[in-house]
């Protein structure tokens, strides 16, 4: 293996772990956000754009790494249908919750605060 391509296949290999670091990252972001919201709504929001961006990228990365063109082609075709049903799944979902009447919490959210273990407060 010549100097060059040994090179551009190390920066192959580099690029597609940082894509799919990112990706991981959205995700992660998107479960604390399901976790940490208040209504079905917002972490169905939380859940929905970070899996449907975290995925892609992910995905993409994985094409990226793959030694076999067939397989990064699939990859590829994954990503595209994933980008295309995230979005309509969280629509139809959030129809239907509104459709069956669960309502959005409205105003401020006022979560109960833990107490604090500090002897000086």
């Amino acid at each position: 293996m010549s100097e060059t391509a040994f090179f551009l296949e190390a920066a192959r290999l580099v690029l597609s772990g940082a894509l799919i670091g990112i990706g991981f990252v959205f995700m992660t972001g998107g479960a604390l956000g399901m976790l940490r919201f208040p209504d079905f709504y917002t972490r169905l929001h939380a859940g929905s754009v970070s899996d449907a961006v975290g995925g892609v990228i992910l995905i993409a990365g994985l094409a990226l790494a793959s030694w076999n063109p067939a397989v990064a082609w699939k990859l590829l075709l994954l990503a595209v249908l994933i980008s295309a049903s995230c979005p309509a799944v969280a629509h139809l979902s959030a129809n239907a919750a509104h459709a069956g009447g669960l309502a959005p919490i409205a105003g401020a959210y006022k979560a109960a605060r833990p107490k604090r273990s500090d002897p000086k407060r």
